[in-house]
């Protein structure tokens, strides 16, 4: 039996979090001796070759591996991975789903992921080196501009500025700038919204309502897109009328009713419990 509170086809990594949990489960009953990391590749090959979304890594190795009160800065092509301390007492992490649910995700991930690597391929004629899009530079897209289709150009220039801005994001948060930290999670959205064409109306809304609150730091949708939730780094002492402003002027202006969750960063897949 499995049961869980985690909100299914939200951008929570639901998914991640059963297959995780599976795994783990399995491995303890019988004794097998594998690796959180180990567990993280199987989980991503059954996302791959089961349920045929191509997907990366990262929610399998975060719900396996997660650190309490720290975020995890992970290369995904060797799977090394940083904790990065996320500890202050002053903000919270606000999770609001938007009541819409992300059908097209699987499927525009999968057409997101064939544009990247038609960009990747353009890249390559001149720069054999290069094995992926994160080994290309904004000035080398820049320079192929004219032999890609607009499309592949805006979605191969988003994943750059993102893997540097979750570079610069790491250093805000080894500094203590929350302030930096949270506009690159706007930025993110941005991004997200006009060059990789996966946020949707009501995500939108939700970001910008978010904006013009006091004492919210910054936000962004999070999982697939085409709906679920925008996460929010609000101040502790604010998300009370975070919550209010949110629920009527989100309400007001979809219709829908926002479901809003706070949440803490906790440490990943574990035995709470053993039942003899």
């Amino acid at each position: 039996m499995f049961g869980g509170n985690v909100p299914i086809g939200a951008g929570l990594s639901s998914s991640a979090a059963l297959e995780g949990g599976v795994l783990f489960g399995l491995a303890e009953l019988n004794n097998w001796k594998i690796s959180p990391m180990k567990m993280a590749q199987i989980a991503q090959k059954a996302e791959n070759e089961f349920v045929g979304v191509q997907c990366g890594i990262m929610d399998q190795f975060a719900s396996l591996n997660g650190k309490e009160a720290h975020a995890l800065k992970l290369d995904c092509r060797t799977l090394e991975y940083e904790k990065v301390p996320f500890r202050d007492p002053d903000f919270k992490i606000v999770l609001c789903d938007t009541g819409v649910r992300r059908e097209l995700a699987g499927s525009e991930y999968n057409i997101r992921r064939e544009q990247c690597e038609k960009g990747v391929t353009i890249i390559q004629k001149t720069h054999p080196d290069v094995v992926k899009l994160r080994d290309v530079t904004l000035e080398m897209l820049e320079n192929h501009r004219e032999e890609m289709d607009p499309v592949v150009f805006d979605r191969c220039e988003f994943v750059i500025e993102e893997n540097n801005r979750v570079l610069a994001a790491c250093k805000d948060l080894e500094d203590d700038d929350i302030d930096a930290f949270g506009e690159k999670m706007y930025g993110s959205h941005h991004g997200l919204q006009h060059k990789y064409e996966v946020s949707c109306k009501e995500l939108d809304i939700l970001v910008d309502i978010a904006r013009d609150v006091d004492g919210v730091i910054g936000a962004r949708m999070m999982g697939g897109g085409f709906g679920g939730c925008t996460i929010n780094l609000v101040r502790t002492d604010s998300v009370e009328s975070f919550k209010k402003k949110v629920s009527e002027e989100y309400s007001g202006q979809t219709g829908i009713d926002v479901v809003i969750y706070e949440t803490t960063i906790s440490d990943g897949t574990r035995i709470i419990k053993k039942v003899k």
